[in-house]
């Protein structure tokens, strides 16, 4: 994969080195760390794909080969963050059922080390968002979209809401991407899909987790898990104790 990288961004080695390098390090991460969060994982796995037709929008912006070294990088990445460099397993198992506790809701396990993981992945997305509207005509209306995505996002999340409703609503994401597509196309904002999803996605991560007090890296429920039941014995038949008994 290094080699193809090479043939392909010779003309332009520099700059593309440096999305390739972010690419693996991205990947390599995923695999290592941020599997340790359900929902960081699951956001981060989406914006692989965000990232990249990001990149194919600013290319002509960025005058490198930014989406083939991206998905290059990727699987450079992937490959190191799943292959077992030492006797421990890749990745950390983790236990992903919450728990009930004494007034019968629903908690996962959290820590500062989740906080972290989460606040990390929140700033990549907005970084990346602030970097798509500086490249691609920054106008008013779409810093506007941007940070209306990101608090809607966070609001989602921060705020309780039924399982079932929350649900539906996050269809309002790719629904309104896939409408300001339309849009962009049509107007002078180019960058409408691209800072709403990264925002949306940048603030579900901010509004779906505890920062502060006791419950520091805690995620918010609903959760779309059952709560973790301790798996109770099968009494064994009478007649099954009775030969062992005669035995």
């Amino acid at each position: 994969m290094t080699t193809v990288f090479l043939a392909l961004a010779w003309d332009s080695l520099l700059g593309a080195s440096v999305i390739f390098t972010l690419a693996a390090c991205y990947t390599f991460l995923m695999f290592r760390e941020v599997i340790q969060s359900g929902r960081a994982s699951a956001v981060m796995f989406l914006a692989i794909f965000l990232i990249f037709f990001s990149l194919i929008a600013v290319e002509d912006q960025l005058g490198i080969p930014a989406p083939g070294s991206w998905f290059l990088g990727l699987t450079v990445g992937g490959i190191a963050g799943l292959y077992g460099w030492s006797e421990k397993r890749t990745g950390t198992k983790v236990n992903r059922k919450p728990e009930r506790t004494g007034k019968g809701d629903l908690e996962f396990t959290g820590g500062r080390r989740l906080a972290v993981i989460n606040a990390a992945c929140a700033a990549v997305l907005l970084g990346m968002g602030v970097a798509h509207f500086v490249l691609q005509a920054p106008t008013a209306a779409v810093g506007a979209v941007f940070a209306g995505a990101t608090l809607g996002g966070w609001a989602l999340f921060r705020f309780p809401l039924s399982l079932k409703g929350r649900n539906l609503l996050l269809w309002v994401i790719p629904i309104e991407f896939f409408l300001l597509i339309f849009l962009a196309g049509n107007t002078d904002h180019p960058a409408l899909p691209y800072v709403w999803a990264y925002g949306a996605l940048g603030g579900i991560l901010l509004g779906g987790r505890y920062w502060s007090g006791p419950r520091l890296g805690q995620p918010r429920p609903p959760f779309n898990v059952s709560a973790k039941t301790p798996r109770k014995r099968k009494p064994k038949p009478r007649t099954q104790r009775k030969q062992k008994q005669a035995l």
